[in-house]
């Protein structure tokens, strides 16, 4: 196993491994392909490649990534202009709530915490310390870039990604409806 920068060959295996790890994975079919990869994928793929990364087998082929946004500025115009419009139309419901949770998490740019990320593995792959580098990798990334800090959404429920928040230095921020949001600072006042 290894960790690399995205490529252009890796898009539909990170969009299969969206749908895989989510709530979808029993009900994969495409109305619920495209709301979760135009909602938590594609945007990542298209327009801020240089900031994700994959976990790789011994054949090359991602089983994990995680997927950053440093401008959260493109990335608020770019959804709405260019991704969201589907989502409204295949699911109002997912499209509302998605709105709701980008206007809240304007906050935490305020707060310092100027980039997002997301991370998935597949379940095979979890828990083999994948995700503490692909992390890693991440925030050397930033740091050269003099990022000030980052968040992460994880769900209340979902105490394993809680968990790896915490070990990975990652303080609880903010609280939403059913989540909760940690954030790290990557520089500290001195």
């Amino acid at each position: 196993m290894k960790i690399r920068p995205y490529e252009k060959r890796d898009f539909r295996y990170v969009q299969d491994i969206c749908v895989a790890t989510s709530k979808y994975a029993e009900n994969d079919n495409p109305t619920n392909r495209a709301v979760l990869c135009s909602m938590y994928c594609d945007y990542y793929l298209d327009f801020q490649s240089d900031y994700c990364y994959v976990a790789v087998d011994g054949n090359d082929i991602p089983v994990g990534y995680l997927l950053c946004v440093v401008d959260l500025d493109q990335y608020t115009d770019c959804m709405q202009e260019l991704y969201l419009p589907l989502v409204r139309k295949l699911s109002g419901s997912d499209y509302y709530r998605f709105v709701a949770e980008t206007k809240v998490c304007e906050r935490y740019v305020r707060q310092g915490y100027t980039a997002h990320f997301h991370i998935n593995i597949l379940p095979d792959y979890q828990r083999c310390g994948l995700g503490t580098q692909l992390v890693q990798a991440l925030e050397s990334k930033l740091k050269e870039m003099f990022v000030e800090g980052l968040y992460i959404v994880a769900g209340q429920k979902n105490t394993a990604a809680r968990a790896f928040c915490e070990k990975l230095g990652y303080e609880d921020i903010d609280y939403l409806v059913g989540a909760v949001v940690y954030g790290k600072k990557l520089f500290t006042e001195d």
